[in-house]
């Protein structure tokens, strides 16, 4: 036998003689820590919470006319897709503020529930802790977000679990209908300076009419029949001096008209898209599971807790016995 295992030997004997040496305190402890853990992670000392999970996918469409009225040459966001990593990250922002928070706050008043004074000087401090403590949300590997609550109430965390995922659609949807709002102002301005624009060429194409110009073309094509057939001199001479004083300006007009017309048929398409996106609702998130009472309590663990206190309990008493035991032997000796 080699002197490294003679001494590994030697050493788990002294090991296995200092256990049975002590057996019956390092039983004691050992019990005695278990007993209390069990006594201490009861419900009169920690209140059992119960954890709830909603789950759901972030809709990528922000905008509801574009995906669902925009031009069908040009490729749409598709209002069904879900699962951009990008646009997860987003929805745990939201989450994630003061906001939505807040609001989370008020509805359930949760300042009442977790049994915070109003009159604590730090109530607010407190509050903050507390829901960072029982409210979590992490995005999952598949782009999909999971909202934790734990609550001493099963039924209460389920409760708040799948009002947060609601209050989030209804941030998310405030939100896009305030820049919806914005933007059907301005475009609704644009529309009617562009209106304006069209009613003016108009106006100026009826002035023209009534002094004897309303098309260019046509009338330069039945002046110029009518002076081959030999028609009345004065007339012609009439419509022509009224061609060339104001013909180029009523071409220019109609050519104008044409353009704007164009213009104005865009900016109403990109009205009647500017009103979809205020009045109409589509959900921005996809559920994937409701969050529901739990059975079973998550927090605490107490199999774990009080196979942690044993073990360590067990692991302290032996240092204390083995430091007593040469403190001993060191007093013999001496």
């Amino acid at each position: 036998m080699s002197q490294d295992k003679r001494t590994y030997y030697f050493e788990l004997v002294d090991v296995v003689k200092f256990l049975i040496k002590y057996k019956k305190p390092l039983s004691i402890i050992s019990i005695g820590a278990a007993i209390a853990a069990i006594i201490f992670t009861s419900p009169w000392f920690i209140k059992p919470l119960y954890l709830s999970t909603a789950i759901f996918y972030p809709s990528t469409n922000n905008s509801i006319s574009s995906a669902l009225l925009s031009d069908t040459r040009v490729k749409a966001k598709d209002p069904l897709e879900f699962g951009e990593q990008t646009t997860a990250q987003q929805f745990i922002q939201m989450l994630e503020s003061d906001n939505l928070k807040n609001r989370v706050i008020h509805n359930f008043n949760l300042r009442e529930h977790y049994k915070i004074k109003v009159d604590d000087s730090e109530k607010n401090y407190k509050l903050g802790n507390l829901y960072k403590k029982h409210i979590t949300v992490r995005k999952t590997p598949f782009a999909s977000i999971e909202v934790n609550v734990l609550d001493e109430d099963p039924a209460k965390a389920a409760e708040i679990a799948n009002g947060i995922v609601f209050l989030l659609d209804s941030v998310k949807t405030d939100v896009q209908r305030r820049v919806a709002l914005q933007a059907l102002a301005i475009i609704e301005q644009q529309y009617k300076n562009k209106e304006a624009e069209v009613n003016s060429i108009k106006q100026t194409m009826r002035d023209l009419g009534a002094k004897g110009v309303y098309s260019f073309e046509e009338q330069s094509k039945a002046i110029t029949e009518l002076a081959g057939k030999g028609g009345n001199q004065a007339y012609i001479t009439k419509q022509q001096s009224s061609l060339a004083q104001y013909g180029s300006e009523a071409l220019s007009s109609q050519e104008t008209l044409v353009l704007e017309l164009e213009k104005l048929s865009e900016l109403r398409k990109k009205l009647e898209q500017a009103n979809v996106d205020v009045t109409a609702n589509l959900s921005n998130v996809f559920i994937l599971q409701q969050a529901t009472p739990a059975e079973k309590k998550a927090y605490p663990i107490r199999g774990i807790i009080v196979i942690v206190s044993v073990f360590g309990s067990f692991v302290l008493g032996c240092i204390v016995l083995l430091f007593t035991e040469k403190i001993r032997q060191i007093n013999i000796n001496s």
